[in-house]
């Protein structure tokens, strides 16, 4: 269980963000809370919390001086900053002293609890690299470990790589993304990384490629999962072992990607259609027809994709055209009926009151 400590001059808010969430469902526990910067370090002395929250304005410390103390002193632990407007400029500096993340006040409880537990995350990642015993592949010819400053300009060029290859893999270009995957470890090879730094990094991108197949609404896969476990990496004792998984987990998740992007094709001309005749007499057999496809497939396609039916987007891009004509005109309702593809007027007032919540009239008188 993580260690957390909250510091902050002011009570109610200290009281707030202990009070208002369950930490120990997150595997959190609370240390005592500091009023001021002085009580702060002493606390994180005597009860060594994992991660601190810290007001920018203490008395005595405030908290960038607390943030001073935990870099001078190299310890491992995740802060996260409060801050009100005034300070933002004063709260940037605390990033140089590695502040894990910042929020302005006021901020939401949703907030502050979504940067702890990207701490958490952040230390988990961190604890992946303990107890490595090989400190390079068996592949490799290096036997020069690289200084801290060496292995930084190294991966700020990796970094570029990175961006192309997740590009490749968000585009479905699986040539690209197999091509991308192989420069990058042919450049590992050559960089006279260790085997510590190499494993870090791929853990790192592993990380983003899970982000990646959430942005895109894919299933997670399985051997993904496992490759962000630092146990299933160090067992690789080669580069060129280590280079087979990580193409294989990429080049299905680019498969996967560019699948789902050739099903988008029709039901991206099935919405267009929809948007540009939504005033006609539309079905999905019609529609069907116009985007080459069944209607069964079209009905299939439609729902994986927008997550509701044809019916639902027909008639939910109906009722937006009406508001607009509702704020914007002075047509009769049977007029902006017929308009957005209602060829009922009593149909048109029930389906708009069930999903406005009001009847056309009174959204008129409110709106216009």
């Amino acid at each position: 269980m993580l260690k957390l400590l909250i510091a902050d001059d002011e009570k109610e808010t200290r009281q707030g963000i202990r009070q208002m969430v369950s930490w120990e469902k997150y595997d959190i526990e609370l240390c005592p809370e500091a009023a001021n910067g002085k009580e702060a370090i002493n606390l994180i002395c005597s009860e060594h919390p994992d991660i601190v929250l810290l007001d920018v304005r203490m008395p005595l410390i405030d908290g960038l001086g607390v943030v001073k103390y935990i870099f001078k002193h190299q310890l491992n632990i995740q802060t996260v900053i409060l801050s009100g407007y005034d300070e933002f400029s004063y709260a940037q500096t605390a990033i140089k002293y590695g502040v894990t993340d910042y929020l302005l006040k006021p901020c939401r409880m949703e907030d502050i609890l979504n940067s702890i537990l990207k701490c958490k995350d952040n230390l988990s990642q961190k604890s992946f690299l303990k107890g490595i015993t090989q400190p390079f592949f068996t592949d490799l010819e290096t036997t020069q470990q690289l200084s801290k400053e060496e292995e930084t300009q190294i991966f700020l060029l990796f970094d570029s790589q990175k961006e192309k290859l997740l590009n490749a893999i968000r585009s479905g270009n699986t040539t690209e993304a197999v091509n991308l995957t192989h420069s990058m470890f042919l450049s590992f090879g050559e960089s006279s990384c260790t085997k510590n730094a190499i494993i870090n990094y791929i853990l790192t991108f592993m990380v983003e490629l899970t982000r990646l197949e959430t942005q895109c609404s894919i299933p997670r896969s399985d051997d993904l999962y496992t490759l962000t476990d630092f146990q299933q990496l160090i067992c690789h004792s080669t580069l060129s072992d280590l280079e087979k998984t990580v193409s294989s987990i990429i080049l299905g998740v680019t498969e996967k990607i560019n699948e789902k992007s050739e099903k988008s094709i029709p039901v991206f001309s099935a919405i267009n259609y929809i948007e540009t005749h939504y005033q006609e007499n539309l079905d999905l057999n019609t529609l069907s027809k116009r985007v080459h496809v069944t209607p069964a497939y079209l009905s299939l396609l439609f729902k994986m994709q927008t997550g509701t039916n044809f019916l639902e987007y027909l008639t939910r891009y109906r009722i937006e055209k009406a508001c607009e004509l509702l704020k914007s005109t002075s047509l009769k309702n049977y007029e902006i009926a017929f308009q957005t593809g209602f060829r009922d007027e009593k149909y048109f007032s029930t389906i708009f009151k069930k999903q406005m919540g009001m009847p056309p009239s009174r959204y008129r008188k409110i709106y216009s």
